[in-house]
């Protein structure tokens, strides 16, 4: 069986956080900068200190005769479950999908 592996980016804003929220979200903001930030099943929550903006990345693997979009509603499920857990609002989810067959990888040629 074929399958695709799409890499999902999922942004979105904060909203109504509470104090609490905030000190804890800013707590462990080292954990979560976007430079450390990778794909996983679960999804990988990132955010800078202003405590607004944040993604989610997750990596989607399905079978290759779904449509693209299937991985970008995916995506932002895994997003929703990943920020309803922890408690977090949020507001203007918003997804990108990137198929992983699809790149195509320019090798220098040799000389």
């Amino acid at each position: 069986m074929n399958v695709r592996t799409f890499r999902v980016i999922v942004r979105g804003e904060f909203t109504g956080l509470t104090h609490d929220q905030r000190e804890r979200l800013r707590a462990e903001a080292d954990r979560h900068d976007l430079l450390l930030a990778g794909y996983s099943d679960t999804g990988d929550l990132s955010y800078d200190e202003t405590l607004r903006p944040f993604t989610v990345r997750c990596q989607v693997v399905q079978p290759a005769d779904r449509p693209d979009q299937d991985a970008v509603d995916h995506g932002l499920l895994v997003a929703s479950t990943l920020l309803d857990e922890r408690g977090l609002a949020y507001q203007r989810l918003r997804a990108s999908a990137t198929c992983l067959e699809d790149i195509k990888i320019r090798r220098p040629k040799r000389t």
